[in-house]
């Protein structure tokens, strides 16, 4: 039944695969998820059966090949695996936007031996690619630029022509013989390219910036691999196994559906089909066992890698506000690589170390009482704890150090905010309006008039619709301190008139500061990032070349 209901939507999920490979590739995952949507609606309009939980890659790609690719270093989520099916499926070169160098890892890592590697500054480009023509190698440009390389053209549009048996093409002065094993993929590291239509028609293009949840995944096993080392080394040779296993499997099930095929007669008449098929049962069950076998060992493995989770998330979180600095100012840009190892290095040094500058110690919290250290004892979530701990304020040192002053504040807040968003404890409606105020046109009948202008009222109004603040504008008339509050030098440390003291958490309060003395939201907000996050993020260190010195190693610069 299930096969029949997969043939009867096949129409209707080729459509929208179709859709999904020609548009779709350059797009976040909310405006991929978006575009499905609309694809689906307009299937259903034309009443072409489809499936409603669609996915690109569980259409296009077999369970075993994705396995493959996430053992070769693609990251584990569905948006980096539609990214791996776009490259193996689409029929133009692809070409993927690869600031993190993702995709460029994972390409040396799938095709190994066949790959040979160049870039658009290499002198001996064309004969890299003549050399992937004609022996089918698997030809990787890297680092391409938003204006590709004209002499390149017949081999992105595929302008190969028939010369009796042989396919060529023509490239410069020379004519190749094509190899149809050859492939031609690029990569650049832009962000946010621009790239012409004509470009746009010859490639698949194809986001690869990295999404958190498959960051978390890669930084979960770097941490696991550092903190429990063997753990880690059995669970990767646990997921090769079980991938070897699934694909036997596969094979096992391909072989008994070709001979079934391909017998004449009666089944039960062919002695060599018979065979195989006890054969097989024989292979089948003892895979069967020993994949049983490899997953409850997994599940087991992976409930203790999970201690560490928090400090995966914590990590992720603090690498994507890095690389949302980049948006302020074009000139932070922070690299991947290098992140992981400052990673490495603030969970060495929160094993012995301690931040001195602050008087903190990210090992007193896990030290016995007459001062020695059970650093061994302590559970993966203590430890995750303790890393969070020490790396959270170590990147925010180290990456103080590069900001403009006028941005470090603002680099404080995203680090909090994002942080507190994790965990929930930050409402969308309150956060709107903390960026944006009232976004309310027209007036609004002020009472307040003799001492509040239009626009703080209409402030105090948005507020008042949002849960928490219910009852905020009434209380205007029924509390006259709100005008002594408000006329105050320092209102974002003095108390909230009524009970609303009692009623705000910091990050309320730092709504009403914004809706009314919005000259003290910046001094309001150092004051929320000590309260929430601690007094040292709201105190950037000065400079310190001993500090930069003692965070660089042979590989890190200064």
């Amino acid at each position: 039944k299930e096969l029949e209901g997969s043939l009867h939507r096949c129409i209707g999920d080729s459509l929208i695969a179709a859709a999904f490979l020609s548009y779709a590739g350059p797009f976040e995952l909310f405006y991929r998820t978006t575009l499905v949507s609309g694809w689906q609606a307009a299937v259903k309009e034309k009443q072409i059966p489809f499936s409603e939980k669609f996915s690109f890659s569980h259409f296009c790609c077999k369970p075993t090949e994705v396995r493959e690719w996430r053992i070769a270093g693609l990251p584990a989520d569905d948006f980096s695996t539609d990214n791996g099916c776009c490259i193996m499926r689409s029929t133009l070169w692809p070409l993927a936007i690869d600031p993190q160098s993702q995709a460029k890892k994972w390409i040396h890592k799938i095709y190994r031996d066949k790959l040979v590697v160049t870039t658009t500054n290499d002198a001996n480009l064309l004969r890299d690619i003549e050399r992937g023509i004609t022996f089918g190698f698997v030809v990787l440009l890297e680092d391409v630029s938003e204006e590709l390389d004209p002499s390149l053209e017949p081999v992105l549009s595929r302008a190969t022509r028939k010369v009796g048996n042989r396919l060529v093409l023509s490239l410069g002065e020379k004519e190749l013989d094509y190899s149809s094993d050859f492939r031609l993929l690029l990569t650049t590291r832009l962000a946010n390219p621009h790239y012409a239509p004509e470009v746009s028609t010859k490639t698949c293009i194809v986001n690869f910036a990295l999404v958190q949840q498959g960051l978390e995944a890669q930084l979960l096993s770097t941490i696991v691999a550092n903190e429990m080392p063997a753990l880690e080394k059995q669970n990767a040779e646990l997921t090769v196994q079980v991938a070897d296993g699934t694909k036997k499997l596969s094979g096992i099930e391909d072989e008994i559906l070709r001979r079934l095929s391909g017998t004449q007669g009666s089944l039960l008449e062919s002695s060599d089909l018979v065979n195989t098929l006890q054969n097989s049962k024989l292979t089948s069950d003892t895979v069967s066992r020993q994949l049983r076998e490899a997953e409850e060992t997994a599940a087991q493995i992976n409930m203790k890698r999970e201690e560490f989770r928090l400090a995966a998330v914590r990590s992720a979180i603090t690498y994507f506000v890095l690389t949302d600095m980049g948006r302020v100012d074009i000139t932070y840009a922070f690299s991947l690589d290098a992140y992981v190892d400052s990673l490495l290095q603030s969970m060495e040094h929160s094993r012995v170390g301690s931040l001195t500058a602050t008087g903190g110690d990210a090992t007193s919290l896990h030290k016995t009482p007459g001062g020695s250290t059970q650093q061994q004892q302590l559970s993966g979530v203590e430890r995750s704890k303790a890393i969070n701990f020490y790396h959270t304020l170590a990147t925010f040192r180290y990456t103080c150090h590069g900001l403009f002053e006028r941005h470090k504040l603002l680099f404080a807040i995203q680090l909090c905010l994002r942080i507190m968003m994790n965990d929930k404890k930050v409402a969308k409606a309150e956060f709107d309006f903390l960026c944006f105020g009232c976004l309310v046109d027209g007036e609004v009948k002020n009472p307040c008039g003799d001492w509040l202008d239009a626009k703080t009222w209409s402030n105090v109004s948005a507020l008042d619709a949002i849960r928490p603040f219910a009852g905020i504008a009434n209380s205007f008339q029924a509390h006259r301190e709100w005008r002594t509050w408000v006329g105050c030098a320092k209102p974002e440390v003095s108390s909230l008139p009524g009970d609303w003291e009692n009623k705000l958490n910091e990050l309320q309060r730092l709504c009403v500061v914004r809706a009314l003395r919005l000259d003290r939201f910046l001094f309001a907000a150092t004051r929320f990032v000590s309260v929430s996050l601690g007094p040292q993020y709201a105190d950037p260190p000065p400079f310190d070349l001993k500090a930069m010195y003692d965070t660089s190693t042979a590989k890190i610069p200064l």
